[in-house]
């Protein structure tokens, strides 16, 4: 059984992360829109068949691809994702063979996504592994053919949190390996993708709609000169009857 890669790309022609893997030895496939298609020099591209849609469009477009060609494990990875490795008492640059390892961990576990952590991140997790405690987000591993619920537009530049907490009320939740990372630039700080949309502000808008959707267990809270949220995922957990480590 192979798993194949999806990254959806916007308005980052020089994206390279297809190539970390494909050394590998991963399948690659770049979601794209339709008035982008021809600018793209990237393998096995898929025309998305809308602009302008948002993330969530792309991101359903996607879990839908995998299940009409019974592809049931899938990694969705965004396009500016620079380097993976791990944490061992020291943080140390490794391959997307990671992945690999991952997967032939988890494939007989019962959950939908399963996600690892950003490389700032790593070095000071308490634990190797969680789950239904932690978002995961970036880059995740699918199981596509298990999804029942969607990206939900509402929510466009925290959809993928929104994502992660369907899948605890409705599924089984999420995996994640805290000592394997990913790195890749701050969020809206690198050039295409969704950077306009953050420099407008509106993940603050998603954030405040996050917090209605979800409350009591996400509250607003200013990071900086920004509005962010933080999410009591484990209680989330907790109310769903879920569980938690």
């Amino acid at each position: 059984m192979s798993i194949k890669v999806a990254i959806p790309t916007k308005s980052r022609y020089n994206t390279k992360t297809y190539k970390l893997f494909e050394d590998a030895g991963f399948i690659v496939y770049h979601f794209i829109e339709p008035e982008q298609f021809e600018i793209y020099n990237v393998p096995n591209k898929i025309n998305i068949e809308k602009n302008n849609q948002g993330i969530a469009y792309v991101r359903n477009y996607i879990i839908d691809w995998a299940k009409n060609n019974n592809h049931e494990w899938i990694i969705i990875c965004d396009d500016d994702v620079e380097a993976f490795g791990y944490y061992n008492g020291k943080t140390k640059k490794d391959t997307a063979q990671i992945w690999h390892k991952i997967h032939n961990e988890c494939k007989g576990l019962p959950f939908e996504i399963i996600g690892i952590n950003y490389i700032q991140h790593a070095w000071h997790e308490k634990k190797a592994i969680s789950i239904n405690k932690k978002f995961a987000e970036v880059c995740i591993l699918v199981n596509a053919s298990k999804i029942k619920w969607k990206y939900r537009s509402e929510f466009n530049l925290k959809e993928d949190r929104d994502f992660v907490l369907q899948t605890i009320k409705y599924g089984h939740g999420i995996l994640k390996y805290n000592y394997y990372w990913f790195q890749c630039p701050n969020v809206g700080s690198n050039a295409g993708g969704l950077q306009n949309e953050y420099k407008l502000k509106k993940d603050e808008e998603s954030a405040k709609k996050m917090a209605l959707e979800w409350q009591p267990y996400i509250k607003l809270q200013k990071k900086g000169n920004r509005i962010d949220m933080k999410t009591d995922i484990k209680k989330i957990a907790e109310y769903y009857k879920k569980y938690i480590q």
